[in-house]
């Protein structure tokens, strides 16, 4: 068993570790050096077989060129003409002949309107029955394959004027000619051919799987070796390819130019590596000696006795010297101080979470003997945050300050104690009816309703209080206080400035939002989320201009759960942000399957919008699914605007670049709408539904929907009119000028499979048209 080397020494112990922070910074730099070395060959070597490919294409298309431009001046000839119309064979063959010198091509044959071949045909005389006709179509030449050689052929009509037959040139695709094609490369490549196998490709050794990629450079791993391949595919006799030519580039031929490199780098590692040595030695050396003195003498002031060194150099030891002394001169208030700040909070002088925890659980423990009761109350300050970003931390820090000594007045010198943050607990005896605990919560809610003074000025600050009652509410103290801050966060829902008592129920909801959390994660991880589409038809001729990707959540225990319940959990919780990734992907896959003139629409949270890497988020999910950015629209609320109109219209216009549309939705039920518009120009505005549900009925619904639409025209922006379902409705907002229209009218929300069939459906009707 080997053991692991032991260095007792303070000097060995330094000597080994600079010198292994060295080597392993060394190590991580010559494998960061060896990476870009190799992909800097990877990317140069592509780069040659890619131009290799290329060239290779020039050369196909000259040889064609060549043996085209020979068959047809025979083709043209009169006298062969003449020879192939009255089956003169003889005549035939030898003008055959003397084309396959001009053409250097070892084959040449004519086959004549009866499917007759006259000529040798070498290894693909099997195959040239299929050749009768124009089988290549506009093509005049193709590639087959007998066995597992193949063969070029091209083709050239004999017309007198129609075509009474073909002549067809055969060059074997052999070894001969593969090396003629590497001779030409500027790197050092193999070419050879494949033969087609099933929907995969083979040579003599190997076999190709039909995903093998074709035109684009990629890893060939054989024998042992890796290089760079390209298949080319060849067109054959009909849309069947039945060969394909591959390049490969040996790895280690690529590596070669930088072998000297590599060497150099190891030298050079081998001397720095003993440089620091020799430089971790001297440098721990001259650390280990004062600290060995230190050591002494902490030694000796643990035992009690008073102690100090003496102050040789006035560097970080020196100094670390002279604060020793000071330790020891010290220590005795230091460990009286840092019993106090251990239960008590710096700012406010008040006790801390560690001594309320303590005291709470002392109180509940006397408060059992005796058969009372105890009434927590949790409190926590309203727009503490506000005060701080708008006044200051100082002024922040005072206002606490204030608020633990306001606490203490109140409570008649009952334990008060900071949590931390803004965020305060009392704990004081409780009566039957409640009243102290009533009585408390009054006077704190009466005196923070007036502002309170900070450093000579007035600060606002409200509170909100939760309280729960010992033993009715619970009967330990983490429960207590898990049940107060429910009853705070009860509080908080009801407006803030107020208290609450803990209801059974506030437990019953927040084990609903426990659950909802845990629950979403999994279906997050899982992909127990689903994406329905609803869509949003033309006015005028209600053809679909667009789908809204909505989302739901097919609970397997509990069905569908509404998203009124798991978004705001998904919200409090920053679930939100990869739940919303998830639908940006999902609708721009599914709608790459659309026509091109239909859109598809994604709602967006102010909290994922904020989130950093939107923009990147939006960007990937466009390259997977191939979408065009004009197609995807992203709505948002005037919401994500209350943390700043200039950072939110800089994410627009980043957007905006990319080709995204951007929708304003729910527009009118939100806060200064108008200087919205006049910030960031959206290409659409939803009318919130609230406006349209009675616009047929309420003329101030509809004088409300028109100057909306007004706005909207002569801002040149599109509309859309949310929650239409009647005809009623659809009627007025037609008169009114209203774009679009989205709504139950139309269609409910419906699967990927049902929005394909409701476009299906608007193109045989005759609703849409192509874009």
């Amino acid at each position: 068993m080997i053991r692991r080397p032991r260095f007792n020494s303070l000097r060995a112990r330094l000597t080994v570790l600079y010198a292994g922070l060295f080597s392993a910074g060394l190590l991580a730099l010559a494998i960061v050096a060896q990476g870009m070395i190799e992909r800097s060959a990877r990317q140069t070597a592509a780069d040659a077989l890619a131009a290799s490919g290329s060239v290779y294409d020039r050369l196909w298309q000259e040889r064609e060129r060549s043996l085209v431009g020979a068959a047809d001046i025979l083709a043209r000839d009169f006298g062969f003409r003449s020879a192939v119309a009255s089956g003169d064979a003889a005549t035939i063959v030898s003008a055959l002949a003397s084309l396959r010198t001009r053409a250097d091509a070892p084959y040449a044959v004519l086959i004549d309107m009866n499917g007759r071949v006259i000529g040798d045909a070498g290894p693909v005389s099997g195959k040239l029955a299929a050749m009768q006709g124009n089988a290549l179509g506009d093509r005049r030449d193709a590639v087959v394959a007998v066995g597992r050689r193949a063969s070029r052929i091209v083709t050239a009509p004999v017309l007198a004027p129609l075509e009474i037959g073909r002549i067809v040139l055969i060059v074997p695709l052999d070894a001969q000619e593969m090396r003629g094609l590497e001779r030409l490369s500027s790197i050092p490549l193999t070419a050879s051919i494949l033969i087609r196998q099933g929907p995969g490709w083979m040579d003599r050794d190997r076999t190709f799987g039909a995903t093998t990629p074709a035109d684009r450079v990629f890893t060939l791993s054989s024998a042992g070796e890796q290089s760079f391949a390209m298949l080319k595919p060849l067109h054959g006799m009909g849309a069947r390819t039945e060969a394909a030519l591959l390049l490969a580039y040996p790895m280690d031929r690529a590596m070669a130019p930088y072998r000297s490199i590599q060497i150099g780098l190891v030298a050079a590692g081998l001397v720095w590596l003993t440089l620091i040595g020799i430089g971790s030695a001297r440098l721990a050396r001259s650390i280990a000696r004062p600290v060995t003195a230190l050591d002494r003498a902490a030694r000796r002031l643990a035992e009690g006795e008073r102690t100090e060194v003496v102050v040789e150099t006035a560097d970080e030891i020196g100094r670390l010297s002279a604060s020793f002394n000071l330790m020891s001169q010290g220590i005795v208030e230091r460990e009286e101080r840092i019993a106090h700040l251990a239960f008590h909070d710096v700012l406010t002088n008040l006790p801390n979470r560690a001594f309320f925890r303590q005291s709470l659980d002392q109180e509940i423990a006397r408060a059992a003997r005796n058969g009372e009761a105890l009434a927590l109350l949790y409190m926590d300050l309203d727009g503490f945050k506000v005060v701080n970003d708008a006044l200051g931390h100082p002024v922040g820090d005072g206002l606490l300050r204030a608020v633990g000594q306001r606490l203490l007045e109140l409570s008649d010198n009952a334990f008060v104690a900071r949590l931390g943050g803004d965020e305060f607990v009392i704990i004081i005896g409780e009566a039957a009816d409640h009243s102290s605990s009533r009585r408390l919560a009054h006077s704190i809610l009466d005196v923070f309703a007036n502002p309170v003074m900070v450093d000579g000025r007035e600060v606002t600050a409200g509170i909100s209080i939760g309280i729960s009652l010992f033993p009715e509410d619970a009967r330990t103290g983490e429960a207590l206080v898990r049940n107060a801050d429910l009853a705070l966060y009860r509080a908080k829902q009801d407006g803030r400035g107020v208290y609450r008592f803990f209801e059974q129920a506030l437990d019953q909801q927040a084990r609903r939002r426990r659950q909802i959390e845990a629950d979403l994660r999994s279906a997050i991880r899982t992909g127990g989320l689903e994406l329905r589409f609803q869509p949003i038809v033309g006015t005028s001729d209600t053809s679909i201009r667009c789908f809204e990707a909505l989302l739901r959540w097919p609970h397997p225990i509990d069905g569908y759960i509404s998203p009124v319940d798991f978004i705001p959990v998904a919200e409090e919780t920053g679930l939100i942000v990869p739940l919303g990734e998830w639908v940006i992907h999902e609708a721009c896959r599914v709608a790459a399957a659309w026509p091109t003139n239909i859109r598809v629409a994604v709602n967006v949270s102010p909290l994922q919008f904020r989130a950093p890497g939107f923009q990147a988020i939006v960007l990937q999910a466009l390259a997977r699914s191939g979408l065009s950015p004009s197609r995807l629209e992203i709505e948002i609320t005037e919401s994500v605007f209350l943390d700043g109109v200039d950072t939110v219209t800089d994410i627009l216009h980043q957007l905006r670049s990319l080709g995204v549309r951007i929708a304003l939705d729910d527009f009118g039920t939100g806060y200064s709408s108008l200087s919205y518009l006049r910030s960031f120009p959206f290409d659409k505005l939803k009318i919130d539904r609230s406006f349209v549900i009675n616009i047929a009925d309420d003329p101030n619904a509809g004088a409300i929907v028109k100057a909306i639409l007004d706005l909207a025209s002569a801002l040149q922006m599109e509309t859309t009119a949310e929650g239409v379902e009647s005809l009623e409705q659809q009627a007025e907002l037609q008169s009114r000028g209203c774009d679009t229209l989205q709504g139950f009218l139309f269609s409910r929300p419906v699967d990927a499979k049902a929005a394909g069939e409701l476009i299906e459906q608007c193109y045989q009707q005759g609703r849409c048209r192509a874009a």
